[in-house]
């Protein structure tokens, strides 16, 4: 019989922000993937080709994928593959938060 391992974390009490750069702050991981949070004061940008899902817990913002540009907001959720390159903007007035997933 297998063993249920389960690590319970409250991602909102870890959330920070800081006025120099967006902040990663990590979760926790498992054998397959890392969890993180990604924390953004207005106006700030996170670039990427890391293979990721995000999944927008506050606030707007927009994703550059090449050419390409999205609106996102608070439950939209992204993927990107792996050497896609991506860049994650806080267009909004507020401070952004997002998920995100990775694989190892």
């Amino acid at each position: 019989m297998a063993v249920l391992t389960m690590e319970h974390i409250n991602a909102i009490a870890k959330v920070r922000f800081n006025s120099a750069r967006p902040q990663r702050v990590h979760l926790g991981k498992s054998d397959d993937f890392t969890c993180d949070l990604l924390c953004f004061e207005p106006g700030q940008e996170y670039s990427a080709t890391e293979r990721c899902a995000y999944y927008f817990i506050a606030a707007n913002g927009v994703l550059k994928a090449g050419k390409e540009k999205k609106n996102v907001a608070m439950g939209h959720l992204v993927i990107f593959e792996k050497d896609q390159p991506h860049t994650i903007i806080n267009t909004s007035e507020q401070r952004l938060i997002c998920l995100a997933i990775s694989p190892k």
